[in-house]
């Protein structure tokens, strides 16, 4: 942590700094406690559908419910735009936190709120009407400088690339911090959805479609299976018991982070709320009484997020993994959604269903005033710089020393 100190007061006594604006000044406002963050709800998911770049993973319902379950020792720090009668016109989702990996765990964070620990948010940003950026970003990035001698440096996981933010994050950071830039580019693999099914399965060969119709014909014809929707033919608690044991299926030597005490007591309580607003959309298949798989995802405007699924694995040879997520892109298409969206991480499967790719950064800095900044960098850089070293001494040649622009983390 750095040695020098500033103090933030909370809410009442906020650090404030003012800017003048067509409709009248807007104070900057850093909200530090409970209550004041509970206080933002009327406001929070106003905002969110004014975005140009949203998800689910911003909604009030998932961070309020993130902070309730997950925080641990986390400590808020949101940045807010407000007016005059205290209205927020934009939003800088943040907070103070130690990352779980060891290499990390000393240094304080400061990060998007929901961006660690379990159930933490897949896209993440700051939430500023979509045309605004260019005018807001900038005046919420001053935070920054504000919260800088609170921690030792900045992690902003999941921060879409197209995001009008993402460029006026970066610039601030690389202003007040050292080192900032890219840690990582994940790739997020999506489907461009069109009208039918029909014109979904022409995208691809006929040997991909003879397999599937296939294990479909297996399936319905065989079995006489069935598919369904969480809340038709399975109420919603029953239909997320058996995705948790599908899902645990799919881990037989180890826990997925998806099944955690924690994290299973968020997502039962999102799930209350969502799945009767059909923000959630749980796709079910049912064969011989039982059920065989369940996927989990969420809708966010015309966009499908599918997050977690699970499958009977003695099943195997019919896919019972495939033909859920074909009956997934079946019911969005009913739904009139446009796309349909795979997450981070590029499995092969995913590259089999997606026809498309965005991408999401993990952009980090430091504060050069911390000493456990500086240790934790001058290790890792030696980290990185041995194993090259073994390298070049049993080859005996020497290969290019610099680093790629995005090499992931190496803790």
């Amino acid at each position: 942590m750095s040695t020098a100190q500033v103090s933030i007061k909370p809410r009442s006594e906020a650090v404030r700094e003012t800017t003048t604006r067509r409709r009248g000044p807007l104070t900057l406002d850093l909200v530090r406690d409970e209550a004041a963050f509970f206080a933002l709800q009327p406001y929070w998911d106003a905002l969110v559908e004014r975005m140009m770049v949203r998800s689910p993973f911003l909604r009030w319902d998932w961070l309020s419910l993130w902070w309730e379950e997950c925080r641990q020792d986390a400590r808020l720090a949101l940045v807010l735009l407000r007016d005059d009668e205290g209205v927020p016109h934009a939003i800088a989702p943040l907070m103070l936190a130690h990352e779980a990996d060891p290499a990390r765990r000393h240094l304080c964070t400061l990060t998007f709120l929901a961006g660690f620990g379990d159930a933490h948010g897949e896209r993440l940003d700051f939430i500023v009407p979509a045309g605004q950026e260019d005018e807001l970003t900038p005046q919420l990035c001053r935070a920054f400088k504000l919260l800088k001698p609170e921690c030792d440096n900045v992690r902003l996981n999941h921060l879409p690339e197209e995001s009008p933010n993402t460029p006026h994050i970066l610039a601030a950071l690389k202003k007040d911090f050292r080192g900032a830039g890219v840690l990582n580019r994940s790739t997020c693999r999506f489907i461009n959805l069109p009208a039918t099914w029909e014109d979904y399965e022409a995208r691809h060969n006929s040997k991909w479609r003879y397999g599937l119709r296939r294990c479909r014909r297996i399936f319905t014809s065989d079995h006489a299976g069935t598919a369904t929707l969480a809340g038709e033919r399975v109420d919603f608690a029953e239909a997320m018991k058996e995705l948790r044991v599908l899902h645990a299926m799919q881990w037989p030597s180890g826990i997925s982070s998806f099944t955690t005490d924690t994290a299973w007591r968020f997502h039962q309580r999102l799930a209350e709320r969502w799945l009767p607003q059909q923000r959630t959309l749980m796709p079910m298949l049912e064969m011989d009484g039982k059920c065989i798989a369940v996927l989990y995802g969420f809708v966010e405007r015309d966009q499908f997020f599918q997050y977690q699924s699970g499958w009977e694995q003695s099943l195997s040879k019919m896919s019972p993994g495939k033909l859920v997520i074909r009956w997934a892109i079946d019911c969005c298409i009913q739904r009139g959604l446009r796309v349909y969206d795979l997450l981070p991480s590029d499995y092969e499967y995913k590259r089999h269903w997606a026809d498309d790719a965005r991408w999401l950064l993990d952009l980090e800095a430091f504060n050069p005033h911390s000493w456990r900044a500086a240790a934790f960098i001058s290790l890792r850089t030696l980290r990185r710089w041995l194993p090259r070293r073994k390298e070049v001494n049993s080859s005996g040649a020497c290969e290019n020393g610099h680093e790629t622009a995005h090499r992931p983390s190496a803790e």
